[in-house]
């Protein structure tokens, strides 16, 4: 008997060890082989994106509060009259969640034909959440999908995953940006893991055809209807049933509650009209759908944009790691005379080890270009995703300066021809440099000084630094 056992154990132990060398040989070793370069595929020139009026049907609104940016969502939704398309990475516990819900459930009750796309693997609606899915599905009104389920067997798809953020409303109203839905993104009261994001919303008065809004449905309907996307819901079980309706009903009636007390989060009283500012013009890019790796549209886009800046670059990311793979992907003849200008975390505020550890093995690069390098060091941590070109483009959506942003995620960024809106954004940017540290300017590194090194996490340094020495070999997945 005892023989048997010992046998039993280790046959299951060649087994994992079988399965573990085909999960390093197909999801990590299958990575490093070279990319067959794609040079047919190339981006838009920069005249592509300025417009050639004086404005456009496109009206944007740059969202820097956490809190209006989910006021905005709310009154989208509250404003819906025949459909709602929504493509998110995921969504979290939280009141703010709830009462989105709560709003997007009493929408599909007065009718609106309501679409719910979100990441197969970290869509966020498990455990206490677990019963949403049900909720949403379960309603006649209401489809819900996920984008690349978790495929044991296919390790090599555990990289495709869903990053957009984007939500359209009749062709008349869409949003963009960094945000998922929780609380760490929409409260007014941040909780401990809050993060500093930002959206754009567009506003098409007229819902006129050649408004952005319809190329952002349309990429929402081609991720909808992909066969990476899955219809998992789409045969719910009575009890699943019986689950969703008890989950439906608090969910309402959470929603229903607040109405009646009049709370400040489910009555926002925007007027678009007023509050957007005008754009030349809007557009919209992203990166393909595929498995492995994508072809880096959206990074491309955003270097060869940078090529031709005369004056100024100002870039935010959470997370920048400026591995060879993407400098492979930066144009020969980078002819850009700007001066430019980068911010993003820092060890003290950073919640992401694995990518930050990433960005200081390869810091060095970024210093050798010359930008100006700014840490931000005060509370909570940045998530915004930006870029703006000579005080005049602007780029807002949800794409990280990484490798993983670059070749293995979904990316969308809107840009937007507006001097104004440009002028808004530099502001918000420069808003959180105030409270960062100079890191490095022209090609040198700049000694911060001993009040914000006493700030910073001695022994969070020390790990990360150590990190780093790992994860400059896996910067390809980070």
């Amino acid at each position: 008997m005892a023989v048997t056992v010992k046998m039993a154990m280790k046959g299951i132990l060649i087994v994992l060890l079988l399965y573990l060398l085909y999960v390093v040989a197909t999801a990590v070793v299958l990575f490093y082989f070279p990319k067959e370069k794609e040079e047919d595929r190339m981006t838009n020139h920069i005249r592509s994106y300025l417009g050639e009026k004086d404005s456009t049907v496109d009206r944007v609104l740059l969202l820097e509060d956490g809190y209006e940016s989910g006021l905005a969502r709310m009154q989208m939704i509250q404003d819906a009259q025949y459909s709602i398309d929504i493509a998110y990475y995921s969504i979290s516990k939280g009141e703010t969640s709830e009462l989105l819900l709560g709003a997007l459930l009493e929408a599909a009750d007065r009718g609106v034909k309501i679409r719910i796309l979100l990441d197969g693997i970290c869509h966020g609606l498990r455990g206490e959440l677990s019963s949403v899915r049900y909720a949403l599905a379960s309603h006649e009104n209401i489809e819900l999908r996920y984008y690349e389920t978790f495929k044991p067997f296919k390790p090599w798809t555990w990289h495709n995953r869903l990053h957009d953020k984007i939500m359209t409303v009749d062709g008349k109203l869409g949003i963009i940006g960094g945000r998922n839905i929780a609380d760490k993104y929409l409260a007014n009261q941040p909780p401990k893991d809050f993060v500093y994001d930002r959206d754009v919303l567009i506003f098409n008065a007229k819902q006129e055809r050649d408004s952005v809004i319809n190329d952002m449905k349309d990429y929402l309907n081609e991720l909808w209807t992909h066969p990476y996307t899955s219809d998992v819901f789409s045969d719910l079980s009575k009890r699943q049933t019986e689950k969703g309706k008890r989950e439906r009903d608090a969910l309402s009636s959470q929603y229903s509650k607040a109405m009646q007390t009049k709370a400040d989060f489910v009555n926002p009283v925007v007027d678009w009209s007023t509050s957007t500012t005008a754009t030349k013009k809007v557009s919209f890019i992203h990166n393909p759908i595929e498995r492995f790796y994508k072809h880096p549209f959206v990074w491309r886009s955003l270097v060869d944009i940078a090529a031709e800046a005369n004056k100024s670059v100002f870039i935010q990311s959470p997370y920048i790691v400026p591995a060879d793979m993407l400098k492979e992907n930066v144009p020969k003849k980078m002819d850009s005379t700007a001066d430019w200008t980068i911010l993003t975390n820092s060890v003290t505020s950073t919640p992401n080890v694995i990518a930050f550890s990433g960005y200081l093995a390869l810091r060095d690069d970024i210093v050798e270009t010359g930008a100006r390098l700014y840490e931000y060091s005060k509370l909570y941590s940045l998530h915004g995703k930006s870029v703006v070109y000579d005080q005049r483009l602007s780029a807002v959506g949800s794409f990280n300066l990484d490798s993983r942003s670059a070749f293995l995620n979904t990316e969308s960024m809107v840009v937007i021809d507006s001097e104004t809106f440009a002028e808004q954004l530099i502001g918000a940017i420069e808003s959180k440099i105030a409270d960062s540290t100079l890191v490095a300017d022209k090609k040198r590194y700049i000694q911060p000084p001993e009040d914000q090194k006493k700030e910073q996490s001695f022994f969070k340094a020390t790990f990360l630094n150590a990190l780093s020495k790992i994860t400059v070999y896996l910067n390809r997945f980070i």
